[in-house]
């Protein structure tokens, strides 16, 4: 195996830098509040907290929801689809790593536009497929995505900047300006455990399926280029 020269993190650990990076680049539209649609655990409204930043959550009813609550978070029930808010009544809309689990993505966006006020900064996975271990991250996210739709979970492919401002709403130039960023921080996965949680996807599957030998060979080519975790994609759509 060809040894990695990064750095070797946990996904926790990645998590925590590029929501980082996210909320130094939320932090820069100065916002009165933001509120988080699809907000899952609350770990973005917990780091919006730590900054000072005044933060809101909108999820589907469930534990997660009554956690925060609980903790004092404010958050509603309601989806990216509906949310219980008028016309340009938010100020900051947030949509971090959401749109890839998202049935009707355009649906969506127009909803996000029509409530913000300000504006929408929104974010997906992103690969720098120049680096080799960053094309094998691509294709097992591809493959993971895979698994999990076939055990009936929406998980589409991640989005690339083309694909989220074609589905934006028709004109939506004339109301917002684009900025896209990429952020980035090439740092190894652990093999072991990433084949250890990959093989749990494939429970029950007989070892001559597709899935199992399109596995293998993903394992072999990480083996050879080493594996490192994504980088985000940051769009920020501000009201002119």
């Amino acid at each position: 195996m060809i040894p990695s020269s990064f750095a070797t993190c946990t996904a926790k650990e990645n998590h925590e830098w590029l929501i980082g990076e996210y909320l130094d680049q939320l932090a820069k539209q100065k916002p009165n509040k933001v509120v988080d649609v699809g907000c899952g655990s609350g770990m973005l409204l917990k780091a919006c907290r730590e900054r000072g930043i005044k933060a809101a959550g909108i999820d589907s009813a469930g534990p997660n929801l009554d956690a925060l609550r609980e903790s004092g978070f404010e958050v509603s029930e309601g989806s990216a689809y509906s949310m219980p808010f008028e016309d340009r009544s938010v100020d900051w809309i947030s949509l971090r790593h959401v749109p890839h689990h998202l049935e009707d993505p355009r649906r969506a966006f127009a909803e996000l536009l029509r409530v913000a006020d300000r504006g929408v900064i929104l974010a997906e996975p992103h690969f720098d497929l120049s680096e080799l271990s960053q094309a094998c991250a691509e294709s097992l996210d591809v493959w993971e995505k895979r698994q999990h739709r076939r055990r009936g979970m929406v998980h589409d492919e991640v989005y690339d900047l083309g694909a989220l401002l074609q589905m934006m709403p028709k004109g939506y130039q004339r109301d917002f300006h684009v900025q896209a960023l990429r952020t980035l921080r090439l740092r190894s996965r652990d093999l072991g455990k990433f084949a250890t949680e990959a093989r749990g996807l494939l429970v029950g599957l007989d070892p001559g399926h597709e899935e199992c030998l399109a596995l293998k060979g993903l394992i072999r080519e990480i083996e050879q280029t080493g594996l490192t975790w994504n980088g985000s994609l940051l769009v920020i759509l501000s009201r002119r």
